[in-house]
């Protein structure tokens, strides 16, 4: 029996049944958390003194493209035009399996460097049968828990340097599931999920509903994912309409809501399409780096919370900027402070003059650690498993040092962790109970050869995509965007 002490931690517990301790310890046993007190004596167990370190739940990521690894900055000033264009038909038909495995291995180590624990990995580079099993084997072996949610989308299937027919390319990836990729979903489960109950569970990411010309695809694809018994069905939600009618209202008419079901962005969502949500099953992730750049549409953040349901943030795409939960807690925090001001100034001057100030603001800070830790959790179906320090619970628990130049002499753990630490700061990170970062460093892992690795797959990468005709592709798109 595995015993670790955590000693003389601040506490964020994110527990609601319990308070937050200025300086408190943490029993972990085997997987589990056993006790959170004050004061905790285990003279069998190793003793991590957590002196000037605030201990809290890991995050939770309930939205990522874990694949994209080497992709880091191509997206940066892109528009959701190019990242169609360019991520889905060109740069992943530029994936060897190889590419697969280490996008996924890499993109898992950032994450649990950063101290997120848990991702719902939105999957949809499964090429081939060898693509897949890599992309599974990479978040397995860098040890995270999470979702691997299998992604139906059609690619496709020309190689780099080859003649293509732009249209037809576009004609074939908008078109419902092939029998390939619903016969290696059902492979991938029962290889590697065959109880789907271990750290890492299977799911499903749907098709682009969007490009469906009717209701009646989207309820066969449903219909058939839910055959496989995903811990997650996933989906794009940004444009859902079916002539001009809201999916969700369809769905709704069809019985075919429920809380299997995870909807990534949806900024268009309507408040009736978020209370269906609500009343009948299906969560919602926000990703406010990615909605705020390529929208359409304000992230639904807190139109999700004022239907009584649990909000949670995602990443998405490492491709365009940092895969650190931090990041996004701020910039969603901040970016509803500011709406909120405006919503208060409607009508006024847009000077200074004439506006109103504000007197207090609306949105803690807190509550935006606990949308990424037990919201996350709770969007997943593991709340009683992960997203708070409470006895009984998975020991996932990171530790964040307070001492560097950056957070150094923060008086508050809170604001702490929203407004001053870094991913550099994560002291260390346990999953299901085993350390995968100590002292500031990743274990497991020998980074000079990795990095070595990663950054060949992405020289490789860069290559083969130097061999396509983008402007062709681009031009094919552009009717699309009218």
């Amino acid at each position: 029996m595995a015993k670790t002490l955590i000693k003389n931690a601040t506490l964020l517990t994110m527990d609601r049944a319990t308070s937050d301790l200025k300086t408190g310890d943490i029993l972990l046993v085997d997987d589990r958390i056993a006790e959170v007190a004050p004061h905790i004596s285990a003279d069998d167990a190793e003793v991590i003194d957590a002196t000037g370190m605030v201990a809290s739940p890991g995050f939770v990521d309930t939205h990522r493209h874990v694949w994209q690894t080497q992709l880091r900055g191509v997206a940066t000033d892109w528009s959701l035009f190019q990242y169609l264009a360019e991520i889905r038909t060109m740069y992943s038909v530029c994936y060897e399996a190889d590419d697969a495995y280490l996008g996924n291995y890499v993109g898992a180590l950032e994450m649990i460097n950063a101290g997120i624990t848990t991702v719902v990995d939105h999957s949809h580079l499964q090429i081939s049968a060898d693509h897949s099993d890599g992309l599974v084997q990479g978040l397995i072996d860098a040890g995270i828990r999470g979702i691997f949610c299998y992604g139906v989308y059609r690619n496709p299937k020309y190689k780099p340097g080859e003649t293509i027919d732009s249209a037809a390319i576009l004609m074939d990836t908008a078109g419902p599931i092939e029998d390939f990729q619903k016969q290696n979903a059902q492979r991938v489960r029962e290889t590697f999920f065959p109880a789907n109950d271990s750290l890492l569970r299977f799911g499903i990411a749907s098709s682009e509903f969007f490009t469906f010309p009717s209701i009646d695809p989207v309820l066969e694809e449903l219909a058939w994912s839910r055959t496989l018994e995903p811990a997650r069905i996933t989906f794009h939600s940004t444009v859902v309409s079916h002539g001009g009618v809201s999916l969700i209202t369809q769905l709704s008419k069809a019985g075919a809501l429920g809380d299997d079901l995870l909807l990534s962005h949806g900024n268009q969502l309507t408040d009736d399409d978020l209370l269906l949500l609500a009343s009948e099953g299906g969560w919602v992730s926000t990703t406010p780096e990615t909605e705020l750049q390529m929208g359409p549409g304000f992230p639904i953040l807190e139109r999700v919370a004022q239907t009584g349901r649990a909000p949670s943030l995602g990443i998405d795409i490492v491709s365009g900027f940092s895969g650190d939960m931090f990041a996004q807690m701020r910039l969603m925090l901040q970016s509803m402070r500011y709406l909120h001001g405006e919503q208060e100034n409607a009508g006024r001057h847009p000077s200074s003059i004439g506006r109103k100030l504000p007197g207090s603001l609306r949105y803690p800070a807190a509550k935006m650690l606990e949308y990424a830790t037990l919201g996350g959790a709770i969007c997943m179906g593991l709340e009683d498993e992960i997203g708070s320090l409470t006895p009984g619970k998975k020991a996932d628990v990171i530790l964040t040092r307070l001492n560097s130049i950056n957070t150094a002499p923060v008086r508050d753990p809170v604001a702490a962790l929203m407004f001053y630490a870094n991913a550099n700061d994560i002291d260390s990170v346990w999953i299901d109970g085993v350390p995968r970062k100590r002292g500031g460093r990743l274990l497991g892992a020998e980074w000079s050869g990795v990095e070595r690795r990663v950054q060949a797959s992405r020289d490789a990468i860069d290559e083969r995509f130097a061999k396509i005709d983008s402007d062709a592709m681009r031009k094919a798109w552009a009717p699309l965007w009218g």
